[in-house]
């Protein structure tokens, strides 16, 4: 009787530790957001009404930045990313806004690599925006 009280001991214990693991893993992944998100239009119309700290990266031609964009966003063309990344705050979000949002992901999994957290991309980019648009 005693080692079946003995074994029962050691089956809650080493179960109890799994859960408090399972559990402490899981918070730090989440708090760290070091995963591309995506983001919809609308949810990002509300970080900008809300004034969220944050950066928008456009990632289109100058002449297309130019005709339109989102609200408050700066243009570094896709093609000069990986050589002006390091114009992009590190302690702010950021948002990437491409054509349809092919090279938001690629942008924003370049960042996540080089030491950016709360990287998002607009899902859809451009072709799927509703929100206001700024015009030079």
């Amino acid at each position: 009787m005693r080692k079946i009280w003995i074994v029962f001991v050691l089956v809650l214990l080493i179960a109890a530790g799994s859960v408090y693991w399972m559990n402490v893993s899981g918070n730090s992944a989440v708090e760290s957001s070091n995963a591309l998100q995506v983001i919809g239009s609308e949810a990002l119309t509300q970080m900008i009404n809300d004034r969220n700290d944050m950066t928008i990266v456009d990632l289109r031609e100058p002449e297309l930045f130019a005709k339109g964009r989102v609200p408050n966003a700066i243009n570094i063309p896709f093609a000069e990313i990986k050589t002006n990344y390091t114009r992009i705050p590190k302690d702010k979000k950021v948002v990437f806004v491409c054509h349809t949002g092919r090279m938001g992901t690629e942008s924003g999994n370049f960042l996540l690599e080089n030491g950016y957290k709360d990287v998002y991309n607009l899902d859809g980019g451009m072709a799927k925006w509703n929100g206001q648009m700024d015009q030079k």
